[in-house]
């Protein structure tokens, strides 16, 4: 599928007001404005963008910002920018109905059809650019806060002074959910004031780990252990519970500098693609089929037994073998669909015998149990309950399993694979015991599952 600049445009409508493409060899472009005020402003437009640039200079940028527009805003020094970083970023003011608005444009290179285009996105900055300079106005006041707001304008949703000697504290900004929050915007009690404004605007279930984490001393200390405070916890707003990130670090020995932003989106987001990696990682570890873990489990399992066999740590384990008798007659005879109903038959058999140890098909008829715990400790009897259940199925025509069951000897096995080919060889003898009887059972257990799926 092939992406037109229609397309592309699309997909950057809801980050840019308006998106130009410009073709470095024709200096031809293309403009896409979606909404607010590059659609007043009245461009001219000869199809040479650097040209047409520099007759709109003179008509829509703000008077004081015309002679760095030009030195910035050119094909030279534009794209020169771009290859030393990448990217170019740039603020400037046009004059839209009169008033200067603020506006920062981003340009990139793209390639298609082995042509090179710049490709430039305006976005409107005004209100952001305005409150950046407001805050700059009240920092003056104070050399240090001034850094400290100026540091962390570009990316709180909220931010707080706090005065520790006296505790007093006052919100330097808020965006509009917080202000519709019920939170004191100053007072001189800040850390009792905060668990007070928790129990209002905090989600429920993050208020105990709130208040525990901003007592006066378990807070300070985080900052003098670790030069930051960092928190993410939810507050309730009007669509439901909202992630937000508090932020704290020191002004000077006597002040802190709270930020709170909204994080809902990327931790939604990171959430999102953490389950959906366990999800897949454990379909990949799972057979489909029956339900259990399957070989690319078990090579994972075997792994972390071989690295405690390596470390020289004292585990106890057996590896239990079975194999199931006779599913290549079943397929042959009865077809694939009955084989499978053997199969999770003979599943459903080897779990209910081993119940605490996990089970792994590892083949098409081969099943790998690893005994630890209880079920370790009375391998002697599961096997000899294992084999009962194997006889009676044999006279009730149901699945027959062979079972090899080999103990790890830390004095002569250095693997895990040492230990699974003697269960291998003692489920082999086990299977050969069985097959004295095993094509007449078989015929017979074919034409019973035959007959329950009405074959």
């Amino acid at each position: 599928m092939q992406l037109t600049f229609e397309d592309v445009a699309s997909a950057l409508s809801l980050d840019y007001e308006c998106v130009f493409f410009v073709d470095n060899e024709t200096n031809q472009y293309a403009m896409f404005a979606f909404r607010g005020k590059h659609t007043k402003l009245g461009l001219t437009d000869t199809r040479d963008f650097w040209a047409d640039t520099k007759v709109n200079v003179e008509a829509v940028v703000y008077p004081e910002d015309k002679q760095s527009f030009s030195e910035h805003i050119n094909r030279e020094t534009l794209l020169k920018a771009i290859q030393d970083d990448n990217v170019f970023n740039f603020k400037y003011r046009l004059l839209v109905e009169g008033e200067p608005v603020w506006f920062q444009m981003k340009a990139v290179l793209g390639h298609s059809q082995g042509r090179e285009y710049l490709i430039i996105g305006v976005t409107n900055i005004d209100k952001q650019e305005r409150e950046r300079l407001e805050l700059e106005q009240k920092a003056s006041k104070s050399k240090v806060y001034g850094q400290i707001v100026m540091a962390l304008a570009e990316r709180y949703d909220a931010l707080y002074m706090v005065d520790l000697v006296t505790d007093h504290f006052a919100q330097y900004k808020s965006e509009r959910l917080f202000c519709e929050l019920s939170i004191t915007v100053e007072g001189d009690d800040f850390f009792n004031q905060l668990k007070k404004d928790a129990m209002q605007v905090i989600y429920k279930d993050d208020i105990p780990l709130l208040i525990a984490a901003l007592e006066r001393e378990t807070f300070l200390r985080e900052l003098d252990e670790h030069g930051v405070f960092s928190l993410t916890y939810r507050l309730n707003s009007p669509t439901g519970p909202m992630y937000v990130n508090l932020v704290a670090v020191y002004a000077d020995k006597n002040h802190v500098v709270i930020s709170v932003t909204n994080v809902d989106a990327q931790v939604r987001r990171e959430q999102k693609i953490r389950e959906e990696a366990s999800a897949n990682y454990e379909k990949a570890r799972h057979d489909d089929l029956t339900g259990i873990r399957n070989k690319n489990a078990y090579n994972e399992f075997e792994k972390q037994l071989d690295e405690q066999i390596k470390c020289g740590k004292d585990i106890e384990f057996a590896i239990a073998l079975c194999d199931v008798n006779g599913l290549k007659t079943v397929n042959d005879t009865q077809g694939h669909k009955t084989g499978d109903i053997y199969i999770r038959d003979a599943a459903k058999l080897i779990c209910e015998t081993f119940k605490h140890s996990p089970v792994f098909r590892v083949g098409g008829d081969e099943f790998v149990v690893v005994l630890r715990g209880s079920d370790f400790t009375n391998r002697e009897e599961l096997s000899q309950q294992f084999y009962e259940t194997v006889k009676r199925n044999a006279e009730e025509d149901k699945v027959i399993v062979a079972c090899g069951i080999s103990v790890y000897d830390k004095a002569h096995d250095k693997n895990t694979a040492a230990v699974f080919e003697r269960a291998d060889a003692m489920m082999y003898r086990n299977k050969m015991s069985l097959k004295g009887g095993r094509d007449e059972i078989i015929n017979t257990i074919i034409r019973t599952i035959g007959a329950r799926m009405n074959i």
